[in-house]
């Protein structure tokens, strides 16, 4: 039978037509291995964006704290930032009944009053504050004791080298006044020639600008706002400095207080874990060297 044309097969092959063949069936072949590698990845879970409900945190803070609580807020808002931290500045007195009232989540206090409240606070040291005293320095002494300022502040010295001196005190309320008052008044007042300032950002101010002034700050306000215009003395020898307070070898330290009306929960909860963390420490030690 006599072959079509059509059917007939050529009667040679193309010399590289070989070679082609191959390198068609390897490319094939790299295709298909690259398919079945990637196959896993690409039909593994894919990771996703978790948008945050927004959360607000309230704090009231005594003003001996506002220092610390401005840089604290910066660094949680920066570390969590689908939260906003609010705060209020009051003496300690009015901030805990703030967070009695409920206008607020957290308190940081610089003092922890012994109240006719029925249930006591939740609280947890969050870090040390020594209380500096200052002179102006036109007042003619560079260092004093506990004994030499209860005789300043109960008005029993009111001359030094001829220079009149000007006891400056905190207002009724106050957590550093109280410290203050209980160390070095004991059970005595305040004589009621000194001259009572509303916040420790007043007690600089007037010191700075008043021969013979004497008076006491937070360390904490001190590096916030500076020792320009004042002397800060040593008392009993030593300078508050961040190891004479953490070492507890200065006579005017005390500690400040993270507080709730009971074991915090929630945002509250979290922000109380930072600060104690290593994070907040690391703020809290940077912002505490003045």
């Amino acid at each position: 039978m006599s072959t079509s044309p059509l059917e007939q097969k050529p009667s040679h092959t193309h010399p590289g037509a070989g070679p082609l063949r191959s390198s068609i069936r390897r490319l094939r072949f790299t295709i298909l291995a690259c398919f079945f590698l990637l196959l896993p990845s690409a039909c593994a879970p894919q990771p996703f964006a978790i948008t945050r409900e927004p959360v607000t945190l309230r704090l009231v803070a005594a003003d001996t704290c506002e220092p610390l609580v401005e840089q604290l807020r910066t660094g949680y808002e920066a570390a969590r930032p689908w939260v906003t931290v609010q705060f209020e500045i009051l003496n300690t007195s009015m901030a805990e009944r703030s967070l009695r009232e409920g206008e607020a989540d957290l308190a940081l206090l610089s003092w922890l009053q012994e109240t006719s409240y029925e249930e006591p606070l939740w609280s947890q040291v969050f870090t040390q504050d020594g209380i500096a005293v200052i002179i102006n320095p036109a007042t003619p002494f560079s260092e004093t004791g506990l004994a030499h300022l209860e005789e300043i502040f109960r008005g029993r010295i009111q001359e030094w080298g001829g220079t009149v001196l000007v006891a400056v005190s905190r207002e009724d309320g106050s957590g550093t006044r109280h410290v203050f008052d209980s160390i070095v008044l004991s059970i005595h007042k305040v004589a009621h020639t000194a001259v009572v300032m509303p916040s420790g950002e007043a007690v600089i101010d007037y010191v700075a600008h008043t021969p013979g002034a004497i008076g006491y700050v937070s360390t904490a306000q001190l590096a916030e706002y500076g020792t320009a215009g004042v002397h800060v003395l040593p008392v009993e020898g030593i300078l508050p400095t961040a190891d004479a307070i953490n070492g507890g070898s200065y006579p005017l330290a005390r500690p400040l207080y993270l507080a709730t009306i009971a074991e915090p929960t929630g945002e509250a909860r979290e922000f109380a874990q930072w600060v104690l963390g290593p994070d907040g420490q690391a703020i809290l030690k940077q912002a505490g060297d003045w």
